[in-house]
């Protein structure tokens, strides 16, 4: 069978590269369509999706100045989707979070082609010609409903926030649920966790025959060990060797975060004599910039190293402390054995890392961050609860289900399944894949 993912920033292709090189394993087509100027010739996991010979990579749109080293380029409109799934006899198109298809478009294939054009010129004359790489996501999403085909939305991350609302913009739910309704449009649209699953059914009106709970991709233990294999290198920079090697991962800015106490953190880890600090921003740096550090003026940045563009995973094995708040790499830490220590106080939030005691050293001021750190460089290393570990695992990675399970052939069945589907039976059927 064919299927095609449509992938915009590095987010999407670590969560969705897991689900391709599963059904590369098992012997299906992949068609990897890569948007938004993302650099794909850098990606070492598309590197390493590209030795296989059932794959193929195409970019919309390359970086500037960048070599375009594609069988061929797609222009970027309805017609060339269309024409794309067609010509690939593609099965099941999967897209990343974000909204659904438009409403319309199970009606007879006349009917929804001429209201499909109608929204493509609309789209297209507010755009005004300028890059918007969501304009790909809506083309083959309005192609896949065009031509019967199964449509999912898969997780472009995790989420470990157990908040309602987790920005700044506190009075959106006062008003009412998220008004979603074109998310119940996929025939399936993924969720990691069960509290994220019920987070849509609660808050934001989820069809719960669409919203499905399938785990972690991204955190299979098969696709670990392969992940950290394939990914290059890192070596820790020479002047910080005897040090404790310490990591600050800057936190997502709207997300309810306390810049100053951000601030008051780095200031108090630069002055540490006995550490070598690194601090690396968010894979999307809209969202979670280290610019905001580097324009203060109270932080050295002679004295920590800079390593935004090295990939977590290496930079986590080099690494023996990992300070980071409200994300989901916190479960690459431990599954690595590594030390994760929670500055709870850095944002307003609360997250399967506070929920859980005993998965990691959770810190209420800089001072008690400062005061493990120096423990842990005089040998007093935390340890990891097993109990606390598996409850963690089991509630982000496995879905809430009793015991472990392979996620991936889970993927790989339902999405399978669906593909076997198309046609506009997938829908219908979908309610079998409700829980795990």
């Amino acid at each position: 069978m064919s299927f095609l993912f449509v992938l915009r920033v590095s987010p999407d292709v670590d969560h969705m590269a897991p689900v391709m090189w599963k059904l590369l394993e098992e012997g299906e087509e992949v068609h990897a369509i890569v948007t938004g100027g993302y650099n794909a010739d850098g990606d070492y996991r598309l590197a390493f999706l590209r030795s296989y010979e059932r794959f193929h990579l195409v970019t919309i749109r390359g970086v500037a100045g960048e070599r375009r080293r594609v069988s061929y380029a797609l222009r970027d409109n309805l017609a060339a989707a269309v024409l794309y799934i067609r010509r690939h006899r593609v099965q099941l198109v999967a897209v990343e979070w974000g909204g659904g298809p438009p409403p319309g478009l199970d009606r007879p294939f006349f009917r929804a082609c001429l209201g499909a054009i109608r929204s493509e010129v609309k789209r297209l004359a507010r755009n005004r010609g300028r890059p918007n790489p969501w304009l790909t996501r809506d083309d083959f999403m309005v192609a896949a409903k065009l031509l019967r085909r199964s449509l999912v939305c898969l997780p472009h991350g995790l989420n470990v926030k157990l908040d309602a609302m987790t920005t700044t913009e506190s009075e959106i739910l006062r008003k009412g649920p998220y008004p979603w309704y074109d998310r119940n449009r996929f025939d399936v649209h993924v969720l990691n966790t069960e509290e994220h699953r019920q987070w849509h059914l609660d808050h934001a009106v989820g069809d719960a025959n669409v919203m499905q709970t399938w785990g972690s991709a991204r955190w299979d233990s098969t696709w670990f060990e392969v992940n950290r294999r394939i990914a290059p290198p890192f070596e820790w920079p020479e002047q910080g060797r005897g040090c404790l090697k310490v990591v600050f991962m800057v936190p997502k800015w709207e997300k309810r975060v306390d810049a100053d106490a951000v601030v008051e953190l780095v200031q108090a880890l630069q002055s540490l004599e006995f550490a070598s600090i690194a601090i690396k921003q968010h894979p999307r740096p809209e969202d979670g910039s280290a610019e905001p550090l580097r324009k203060n003026p109270h932080v050295d940045w002679r004295l920590i190293h800079d390593v935004s563009s090295v990939d977590s995973v290496p930079l986590i094995e080099a690494a023996d402390v990992i300070v980071d708040v409200g994300s989901s790499i916190g479960i690459e830490v431990l599954m690595q054995e590594k030390v994760l220590v929670n500055p709870t106080y850095l944002h307003a939030l609360t997250t399967f890392f506070d929920d859980i005691p005993g998965v990691c050293v959770v810190a209420s001021t800089t001072a008690q961050v400062v005061d493990y750190l120096g423990a842990h460089a005089r040998g007093e290393r935390f340890e990891v609860d097993p109990a606390a570990y598996e409850q963690l695992l089991q509630r982000a990675v496995y879905g809430s289900q009793l015991k472990r399970f392979d996620v991936l052939d889970l993927y790989y069945r339902r999405l399978t399944e669906l593909a076997r589907e198309s046609g506009g039976t997938a829908r219908t059927r979908a309610t079998v894949f409700a829980r795990s």
